[in-house]
């Protein structure tokens, strides 16, 4: 057996895997701070899947100081009941159970309620909120609470605790780092003054909770800050955080405000982005160390458990993507994982407009409860027309559920505006989805003909039950003058236009706009230069600020130029003309001029068969949106039919 599904001793808490779900603030919280319906089924179906123990997300040590809004706490004894509920159904599956223990402090939202966020120091929050800074006096409190909070989590059946200390961010992250503790007391200036308060809270729950209750710590391995913490300042704290009781270190990085895209790596970082610092932490510890950061790859995540660089793996996103990620990589089923590709779309897109986080791969996160997956009463022939994502998810679910179901594509291969999508720079990752559900396609027997046109005859001649209609959109072209002088996007991502070199213009700051910049840039084969333009204000909007951060800075390095506040009048030989605020300007000298201001729906079929075929219209043919709103509908449609 691989070393990734042995046991694993943490104190008194024995695991049967070295497999855990990491915490994420998805929106399913109750506004009593307990586990309600919706999250326990959440959290049940990864315990059912095999997962060693479930990290649950922040719960903070003070009622009445929220995380994000309804934020989970142990409120009172009656919530302590709740909770111990909910333990004991997840122990059921042999999992065991920790809730990430914090104080949000300079995190929290009770700004809007009127009250300072607290931190070490004074200094603008994520939300440009200034904090107030916490006198001495105020410190005891402070331990008193954690170590409340830790003997309500015991009470409540939970198998030990993680503290959060990392990235800068939140209470105790915000003592420890330079990046934010400005104090001249005891609790700032040196590493070990800056770890104080840390220190008298892992005592305080050592002492109310026993030795034996385990206590995992979330670190930052390095801050990746010329001014924050690097690893040779954590791994000279290691012995200290060991005295004071700390039993397994989580080894994340970066920090919260300057460097997002470490905390949750999406596109163009590595996988196993705190491996290293990880490796070098556990060089010096005695305690377990296990890290979290990209993991993606169950083969991978096998390797390096086998080579013991670290002792665990803390596993987030995928499963998401995949509830059964530990089982089907235990037998190894791995090509039957649906992957998560860190596109950041379902799980923190969806939560930064204020909505419940999702997963483009499995729409079903978050609502286990709502979809009960059995065999159709009716087995159907059913055609779905096209196979980008849309049509592959809708087949895959229909074809499970035992409908016979045939695929029609006019293209030479699968997947749609996907094929695209993933030939941008640092976007590979996003083929993984196409790859996976034609696999699961070729399994419950779908069948995909390539190169067919799906016109009346052909419908006619397969004799469907069901037609669904997934055959995706088409780009627009700006309807002013000169518009015949440009390109579509869509051709130079496809490699049927090459622009090899020159001043090159690309109207829309879009994602697809950016991308095609950065796509240009790179397979220029001689001086190029490239300029966005884009009516809005700002460009990537709607982009995932994980994926932005990173992308605004490459633009930078490239001296792309941005024009924004900008709408296109007219295009004429080699110059663009926009109107702005200020009037109309001219931006001449352009060899090329590209159009990615978006796409139109296109699903011509549906007046011509509507009437004769029950017909369902998904995806981009029916409402341009992204890849999470197409496998969406796709998945419940899949379970209606």
């Amino acid at each position: 057996m691989k070393k990734m599904y042995t046991p694993f001793q943490i104190a008194g808490m024995e695991i049967k895997n070295r497999t855990f779900m990491a915490p994420m603030s998805l929106g399913y919280e109750s506004q009593d701070g307990t586990v309600n319906e919706k999250m326990a089924g959440y959290w049940l179906r990864r315990a059912k899947g095999g997962v060693g123990c479930i990290i649950v997300d922040a719960t903070s040590v003070d009622p009445n100081v929220p995380y994000l809004g309804n934020t989970l706490c142990f409120r009172d004894e009656e919530s302590i009941k709740k909770y111990k509920s909910f333990t004991d159904q997840i122990h059921a599956y042999g999992c065991k159970i920790i809730p990430q223990i914090t104080h949000p402090g300079p995190e929290s939202v009770s700004a809007f309620y009127g009250i300072p966020p607290v931190a070490s120091s004074v200094y603008p929050n994520a939300m440009a909120q200034m904090t107030r800074e916490l006198a001495k006096e105020e410190l005891p409190g402070i331990v008193a609470l954690y170590a409340k909070a830790g003997k309500a989590a015991k009470d409540a059946g939970f198998d030990g605790i993680e503290l959060h200390c990392a990235h800068a961010y939140m209470l105790l992250g915000s003592f420890l780092s330079p990046l934010r503790n400005k104090r001249t007391d005891e609790y700032g200036g040196s590493l070990l003054n800056r770890a104080r308060l840390l220190f008298e809270v892992l005592d305080a729950i050592k002492e109310t909770c026993g030795r034996e209750f385990p206590i995992i710590l979330r670190m930052s391995g390095s801050e990746r800050d010329p001014q924050g913490n690097t690893v040779e300042d954590m791994k000279r704290l290691i012995p200290y955080l060991e005295q004071h009781g700390v039993d397994c270190f989580e080894i994340s990085g970066g920090t919260q405000y300057e460097r997002c895209n470490k905390i949750i790596p999406c596109h163009g970082e590595e996988e196993f982005t705190n491996l290293k610092e990880a490796r070098e932490i556990k060089a010096v510890a005695t305690k377990p160390v296990i890290t979290v950061g990209k993991i993606l790859d169950a083969k991978l995540a096998e390797d390096v458990l086998e080579a013991e660089e670290v002792d665990g793996v803390v596993i987030g996103r995928a499963l998401l993507a995949d509830p059964d990620f530990v089982e089907k990589a235990k037998e190894g089923r791995y090509e039957e994982i649906a992957p998560c590709a860190a596109c950041g779309v379902g799980c923190v897109g969806e939560q930064t407009k204020r909505r419940p986080a999702s997963c483009v791969i499995n729409p079903l996160a978050g609502r286990e409860l709502e979809f009960e997956e059995q065999p159709a009463k009716e087995a159907k022939k059913i055609l779905v027309v096209g196979a980008g994502i849309a049509g592959l998810a809708a087949a895959r679910i229909l074809a499970k559920r035992g409908h016979h179901v045939l695929v029609a594509e006019k293209e030479q291969k699968a997947g749609g505006q996907l094929n695209l999508a993933c030939r941008a720079p640092f976007k590979q990752e996003i083929s993984k989805w196409i790859v996976y559900l034609k696999a699961e396609c070729d399994r419950y027997g779908v069948e995909i003909r390539y190169e067919t046109l799906a016109d009346q005859a052909m419908i006619k001649e397969t004799d469907p039950d069901v037609v669904i209609l997934a055959t995706g959109a088409k780009p627009v072209l700006l309807p002013v003058d000169g518009k015949e002088e440009m390109i579509a996007a869509n051709d130079i991502l496809s490699g049927k236009i090459s622009i090899p070199g020159g001043n090159v213009a690309v109207i829309g700051g879009g994602m697809v706009g950016i991308e095609t910049a950065e796509y240009l840039l790179h397979h220029s084969r001689g001086a190029a230069k490239v300029t966005l333009i884009e009516m809005a204000e700002s460009i990537g909007q709607g982009m995932v600020p994980n994926n932005l951060v990173p992308t605004l800075k490459r633009l930078q390095q490239e001296r792309v130029q941005v024009v924004t506040g900008a709408k296109v009048k007219s295009l004429e030989q080699d110059t663009v003309t926009v109107e702005t605020a200020a009037g109309e300007v001219q931006h001449p000298g352009f060899t090329h001029v590209v159009c990615a201001v978006g796409s139109k729906a296109w699903n011509p079929l549906y007046e011509e068969i509507k009437d004769t075929y029950e017909t369902y219209v998904i995806g981009d043919a029916r409402e341009v949106a992204q890849a999470l709103e197409a496998v969406r509908a796709a998945y419940e449609l899949g379970y209606q039919l």
